[in-house]
C-alpha cells in the first residue's frame, strides 16, 4: 500500500484504509465547502464523483482551494485536476446541476452523499433522492460567520426536512452574495464535514445525529438534538420524485439558472455569435449587459434580474 497513506495507517490499520479505497463518495457542490471536503476525501485515499454547475470565478479565491489559473474553468475539472497531481484515488468531474432530471445517473453506486450545495431546493431533492436510494448524507452550509452541519441516515432517525418542514420562497434567504461568508467558517465546517464521512466510511468512533451549529464570530458551538416527525416524507413507505417538467428554472447566488430537459445546442456557433469565450464544455458571453454561461447539455446561467428576464434570454439565445 502507498506510502501516501503511512500516518493514516499507523492511526486505525490497514483493513479500514482498504475500506476508503473502495469507497465511492459524490460531493455535491465544489465550491467554498466542496473543494476542502474533496480534498481532505481524496488526500484519506476516498474515491469521488464531483458534481458542481458553475465555473470558478475570481470571488470563490477567497474560501476555495482554487487559484488564479483556475479564473473561468469548470470548478469540478479544476478540482479535479488538483486532486490528481498528488492523490492516488480516482476523481470524476462531472459539469452540471443536481435536478430531478438526472439525479439517478449521478449516485448510481454512491457509499455517501456529502452535500456541500448552496441552495435549499437542491437540499430538498437530495434528501428525496436519499430517502429513495437508501444512501446517507452529512449535510453542510455556511452564511456569515455560521456553519451548520449534521448526518442524515435513511430509516435511522429524522430527516433533512424534519429539519425544516417548509421550503423557503425564492429570495427569502441570505445567500453567501448577499451578505458575504467568513472563509474560515468554510474551512470548519468542511474539515467537519470530511471527518463525518471518513467515520461513517471506516466505522471509526460515532457519527453525529445532532445538528453542528458553530458562530465563529461568538465562539459559540451548539450540538441540538433533531426530532422525527411523524408527517414528514421520512415517515411515509415509498418517496416520489416528480420528473419536474421540461424546464427547470433556479435563483441561484449568480441570477437564475435554466435547466432544460434535452436540448441541442452548437456552443462553437454561439460562440463566434456573441463573441463568446469558448471552453469546450461551456461558453461565457454577454447578452443585453448580462454575463451569460451557456453549457453543451443546454443548461444556462445569466444574472438576470428575475425568473421572466432569464427566460426571455434563455428563449432568444437557445430557444425554449
Amino acid at each position: 500500500m502507498s506510502e501516501i497513506y503511512d500516518r493514516q495507517i499507523t492511526l486505525f490499520g490497514e483493513e479500514k484504509q482498504e475500506k476508503l479505497g473502495d469507497s465511492l463518495v459524490l460531493v455535491l457542490g465544489c465550491g467554498a465547502l466542496g473543494s476542502q471536503v474533496a480534498n481532505n476525501l481524496a488526500r484519506a485515499g476516498v474515491n469521488l464523483r464531483i458534481v458542481d454547475r458553475d465555473v470558478v470565478e475570481e470571488s470563490n479565491l477567497h474560501r476555495t482551494l482554487f487559484s488564479q489559473e483556475d479564473l473561468g474553468e469548470a470548478k469540478a475539472e479544476a478540482m479535479k485536476r488538483i486532486l490528481e497531481r498528488s492523490c492516488e484515488a480516482a476523481v470524476e468531474a462531472v459539469v452540471d446541476d443536481f435536478n430531478t432530471f438526472n439525479w439517478k445517473g449521478l449516485v448510481d453506486d454512491v457509499d455517501l452523499i456529502v452535500d456541500c450545495s448552496d441552495n435549499m431546493r437542491t437540499r430538498y431533492l437530495l434528501n428525496k433522492v436519499s430517502l429513495k436510494e437508501e444512501i446517507p448524507w452529512v449535510h453542510g452550509s455556511v452564511i456569515k460567520y455560521e456553519g451548520r452541519s449534521t448526518t442524515f441516515v435513511p430509516g435511522d432517525g429524522p430527516c433533512f426536512r424534519c429539519l425544516y418542514p417548509e421550503e423557503p420562497s425564492p429570495g427569502s434567504l441570505d445567500t453567501c452574495h448577499s451578505a458575504g461568508v467568513f472563509n474560515s467558517a468554510t474551512s470548519f465546517i468542511a474539515s467537519y464535514q470530511a471527518s463525518e464521512a471518513l467515520k461513517y466510511l471506516t466505522g471509526i468512533g460515532e457519527i453525529n445525529r445532532k445538528l453542528l451549529v458553530a458562530d465563529l464570530r461568538k465562539n459559540d458551538l451548539r450540538f441540538l438534538e433533531l426530532s422525527k416527525r411523524e408527517d414528514c416524507v421520512c415517515s411515509k413507505e415509498e418517496v416520489e420524485i416528480e420528473g419536474g417538467g421540461s424546464t427547470l428554472v433556479q435563483e441561484t447566488c449568480e441570477g437564475y439558472q435554466i435547466t432544460p430537459k434535452s436540448a441541442s445546442v452548437d456552443l462553437r456557433e454561439i460562440s463566434e455569435n456573441y463573441n463568446g469565450d469558448y471552453k469546450e464544455v461551456f461558453v461565457t458571453f454577454n447578452f443585453s449587459g448580462k454575463k451569460v454561461i451557456l453549457f453543451d447539455n443546454g443548461r444556462m446561467q445569466v444574472d438576470a434580474k428575475d425568473k421572466k428576464e432569464a427566460l426571455s434570454i434563455y428563449s432568444k439565445i437557445v430557444g425554449l
